[in-house]
């Protein structure tokens, strides 16, 4: 029976390890470095999430081959591509789509306001 014990913690043991989050591997890493390419060529603003939950919203001002410097709010933070869970941003369509809709919303109202209030009448 001890020997079965043994055993089993034995097992629980070396199993945790492959349990374990391994953490953020090279590949992924190399690819939030391409992003962060693009955002500063671009000048996007940016969502990033990183690994311990933490979200910035902010401008990539400088990329490095570490590390990036992401500017919010009147502050910079310089921040590890290891670190970086996430990065995205919205893209310039969705801008124009959204204006678009609200153009549409606002005309829509002075139409009908106008419609309501006998404005066609001659």
């Amino acid at each position: 029976m001890k020997k079965a014990i043994i055993a089993l913690l034995l097992f629980a043991l070396a199993s945790t390890q492959t349990w374990a989050d391994p953490g953020p591997n090279p590949n992924h890493a190399e690819s939030m470095r391409k992003k962060v390419v693009k955002c500063v060529d671009h000048h996007r603003r940016v969502v990033i999430e990183t690994y311990d939950g933490t979200r910035f919203q902010g401008v990539v001002s400088e990329a490095g081959s570490d590390d990036f410097v992401l500017s919010y709010a009147g502050r910079s933070t310089t921040l590890s591509y290891q670190d970086v869970r996430r990065i995205s941003w919205q893209s310039p369509v969705w801008k124009q789509v959204k204006v678009g809709i609200a153009t549409v919303a606002i005309v829509g109202a002075l139409v009908g306001l106008v419609a309501l209030f006998g404005g066609f009448r001659g």
